[in-house]
């Protein structure tokens, strides 16, 4: 027979195919945008029992079948989250935890056992293939699984490329069902999401391999990478996000080792737009889990870039994903195994993003879990957490550091509480303070980059009480010399209740610009430069501090005239300081700048003053 003869003698209408699944019978159905819904009605009059339905994401027609017809019906998943139609599937459904990537094993070994497998599928090509369309995921293992295979034929599922293809053979029964895909609208994005992957963003270099959810933060993304050149995408799924980065040229692959020049992922989820880019273009790859999402084959591909989300994180950096509700039921997609895939590639980060309050304006940045919560990536699973207040570096951080970082990065209500608990509870030391230094506005607009003399770039910012490990290392590189310029003293050592005065600077009190160069995890303090008020003077104490390796190439100048440029905007009228006589490279600098400046010598030390408002000489307008 040919395949043609083959498919017309095994079509059947959506009930008759609901009729061959017996009492007893565990069900693999697909799942999300490609659930075959007309064969799934099709069960609705059916009077089997004791029949087990398995999704990797429970789907709409699948819970509302489970709702009408308890205890006929029952549903096992792989995912939860809130369905199509907004109904909370953690009550319907029996949550399986495994890693997505593990997922077509326990079908293929059948410690999973599939008796029938119900799928979607595109219309035959002219070799009698069927396409999986936008879902390969663990559609795949379960049709190879399977003891019997049903498919519904939608002339709208695109075809895609990949391992996406079923002979004819292995499909024992077909039912003719056009209906539009599901389709997901984009989600709004709102201040807080864009300024999250704003941050985000920085994490993402040229070259770099992304692999991203359906969040909002992955659609903000794009407002902030179009820059970037040469980057990749290995992923679970796709979203229409990924084609305005395809034809705006950030997207090419040409860096990843395997799949070289194509985008891979599952599954898709998006709307008719994306449905039909991916439809026989060759520059989209579909794989089942166990190949996508294998962590030890994501760990082969270079500055692998993991990008997820979480619900809340715990003072230690441990992670809960799912609803604010949920308990036990919580899961996540193929979370786990890019995080751990991409904490194992060379140059590759694991980021985990969440909005620094629930809509309640609780913190989402906890001491600890409630004692049903369930932890879903250990605190060696994550390298920085971002929300709109920053990014925290967590990689190689002991529990006191995790602690102070995410303390930083909390909504700012919520640090002061957050400190005293973290105390409490051991994770801080007891004599830890709580310092209301810059406001977010201002910490953000004091963010900066330069260039040396010699091509380096650098960046600027205020300092955090997280920088002592940086500020400690710029003390001891040091000469004696220079500490003594810096601190009128032979000071030989800064231990950390010394350090904390420094890094621990109130708002009214005055402010501490620092600039670092390097990759965030091997960042590296070159210079420091403060201005602090002192009682019954209007005029700040100004201080700075160089590397020596850096004395002599600009860092200086750069640090100190923006720090009376953010110093005039808070309406600081001028600077004072003390200086000795023969430091020569603080006295240059001093002489470089546009401001009069007035000199007296007290007891072997040249005390300085400048006001902002008087010039050398009239400024050229």
């Amino acid at each position: 027979m040919s395949w043609k003869e083959k498919y017309a003698s095994r079509v059947l209408s959506p009930e008759e195919a609901a009729a061959k699944i017996k009492h007893g019978y565990r069900v693999f159905l697909g799942s999300m945008c490609a659930e075959p819904k007309l064969i799934i009605r099709g069960l609705s009059g059916s009077y089997v029992e004791d029949v087990e339905f398995v999704q990797l994401k429970a789907g709409e027609e699948a819970v509302r079948l489970v709702m009408e017809r308890k205890p006929r019906f029952r549903l096992r998943t792989f995912f939860t989250g809130r369905s199509a139609g907004g109904s909370d599937e953690s009550s319907q459904a029996d949550y399986a935890p495994l890693f997505h990537s593990e997922i077509p094993r326990f079908f293929k070994n059948r410690r999973i056992a599939i008796d029938v497998a119900v799928v979607q599928v595109s219309e035959p090509d002219r070799f009698g293939q069927v396409s999986l369309g936008i879902s390969v995921d663990i559609n795949r293992s379960a049709v190879e699984s399977a003891r019997l295979v049903i498919a519904q034929v939608n002339p709208r599922m695109p075809r895609t490329l990949g391992a996406t293809f079923i002979p004819m053979d292995r499909i024992h029964y077909l039912v003719d069902g056009e209906q539009e895909l599901t389709e997901l609208e984009n989600i709004k994005l709102t201040d807080m999401d864009r300024a999250i992957s704003r941050f985000c963003s920085e994490l993402i270099e040229d070259g770099s391999v992304l692999q991203a959810g359906f969040a909002a933060i992955s659609h903000g993304l794009n407002e902030f990478i179009m820059d970037r050149k040469d980057l990749g995408v290995h992923t679970e799924m796709f979203t229409d996000a990924i084609i305005d980065l395809i034809e705006g040229g950030v997207v090419t692959n040409a860096t990843k080792p395997i799949h070289t020049g194509k985008s891979v992922a599952t599954f898709c989820m998006g709307t008719r737009r994306l449905y039909d880019y991916v439809d026989i273009n060759p520059l989209f790859e579909f794989q089942p889990t166990d190949a996508a999402l294998n962590p030890l084959a994501i760990a082969g591909i270079p500055k692998m870039v993991a990008i997820n989300i979480a619900v809340q994180v715990d003072l230690r950096g441990q992670i809960r994903q799912g609803g604010p509700r949920w308990t036990t039921f919580e899961g996540s997609g193929g979370d786990q195994d890019f995080m751990r895939g991409a904490g194992l590639s060379r140059g590759g980060r694991s980021i985990v993003c969440l909005r620094s309050t629930d809509p309640r304006g609780k913190s989402n940045i906890v001491p600890h879990f409630g004692p049903k919560a369930t932890v879903i990536m250990n605190r060696g699973d994550v390298h920085y957490v971002v929300t709109e207040y920053g990014v925290a570096y967590l990689g190689g951080k002991s529990i006191r550091e995790r602690a102070l970082a995410l303390i930083e990065v909390a909504h700012p209500n919520h640090r002061e509480s957050l400190m005293s608990k973290a105390r409490q509870l051991g994770f801080v030391h007891s004599d830890q303070f709580f310092v209301k230094t810059i406001s977010p506005e201002l910490r953000a607009r004091i963010r900066t980059d330069r260039v040396l003399k010699n091509g380096v770039k650098f960046h600027m910012r205020a300092i955090k009480p997280t920088d002592e490990g940086m500020l400690r290392d710029l003390f001891y590189h040091l000469s004696d010399n220079s500490k003594y310029f810096r601190y009128f003293s032979q000071k030989r050592s800064m231990p950390l209740q010394n350090l904390r005065k420094y890094l621990n600077l109130e708002a009214d009190k005055g402010l501490s610009i620092v600039a670092t160069i390097g990759p965030r995890e091997n960042r590296r303090m070159i210079a420091e430069a403060r201005y602090v008020f002192t009682p019954k003077d209007p005029l700040p104490d100004c201080a700075i501090m160089v590397d020596e390796e850096f004395q002599k190439r600009g860092v200086g100048g750069h640090l100190l005239r923006y720090l009376i440029e953010t110093a005039i905007e808070q309406g600081v009228p001028g600077f004072k300081g003390d200086i000795l006589p023969w430091n020569d490279p603080a006295i240059k600098l001093l002489e470089g700048l546009p401001y009069v400046i007035h000199r007296k010598y007290v007891d072997g030390v040249l005390e300085v003053r400048f006001m902002f408002d008087e010039f050398k000489e009239p400024r050229q307008q």
